[in-house]
């Protein structure tokens, strides 16, 4: 299978936080304890898109409980290292050295099966999610300032599509819009980030699952200015695969 390259843009205004093209590498994990409980688990590792650099490492751990079939509760810790890179979106000069930052989130996900086809419907899938975040930034000449305390709300939008007929098809299209809202008072605007995603994916298996996608994101900047763009290729590994046998 060949890669395409990621296409560069070279109309419009450059995003004052630079345009940066990554390749991210990422396990999404619900192991079930029992039918009501499970152990979310995540990790993803971002590199610029030619591997030359590392940008970002994203540990996730945390609870899930399953409400009923179509929908689902999740309370969860994330750990962020990252490294700015010279033309990337996580902070241009002065910000330098490896950043910091530690989140708890809330989420509530609903999902909605179309035409009652059993695991053959397409499905649309909406996620609501409200973060805290502590973040640590180390600035030239100054070293590691504060941590920053703010809030954030996020709503996204999925749609799933089976490419089958009847059964558990082998292979399906997922694609998604999120939009990500300031909740503090003192932010410089209500807009933070936009994030479109689409991809193919293969069932490997009962439990097992890989994707593989394009993401774009946008970010907001004071004043108006064209903030951070991101232009990502995805690999997903996804998995329900429960730690022990769970009775149905």
């Amino acid at each position: 299978m060949q890669l395409i390259a990621l296409p560069t843009f070279a109309q419009g205004p450059q995003p004052s936080g630079g345009t940066d093209r990554s390749v991210w590498l990422s396990y999404f994990g619900d192991q079930p304890l029992t039918k009501l409980w499970a152990v979310h688990l995540e990790g993803s590792y971002r590199r610029t898109l030619g591997l030359s650099q590392f940008e970002q490492l994203e540990l996730r751990p945390g609870i899930t409980l399953n409400e009923s079939p179509a929908q689902q509760s999740l309370i969860a810790y994330t750990f962020f290292r990252t490294q700015p890179t010279a033309n990337g979106s996580f902070g241009p000069p002065p910000i330098v050295g490896k950043q910091t930052e530690n989140r708890i989130f809330e989420q509530q996900q609903i999902t909605y099966r179309l035409f009652d086809k059993g695991d053959s419907a397409p499905q649309l899938i909406q996620r609501f999610r409200l973060e805290q975040r502590w973040q640590d930034t180390a600035v030239d000449g100054k070293g590691h300032t504060d941590k920053i305390f703010s809030q954030r709300v996020r709503y996204r939008l999925t749609a799933k599509i089976p490419l089958g007929r009847s059964g558990l098809p082998e292979h399906y299209f997922v694609a998604y819009n999120e939009v990500y809202v300031n909740a503090t008072l003192k932010a410089s605007s209500l807009f933070n980030s936009d994030v479109t995603y689409s991809a193919l994916g293969s069932r490997l298996g009962e439990h097992w699952a890989v994707e593989i996608g394009y993401q774009f994101r946008e970010s907001s900047a004071a004043n108006g200015v064209t903030g951070p763009q991101d232009h990502s290729l995805q690999v997903y590994l996804l998995s329900t695969a429960p730690f022990r046998h769970v009775r149905k």
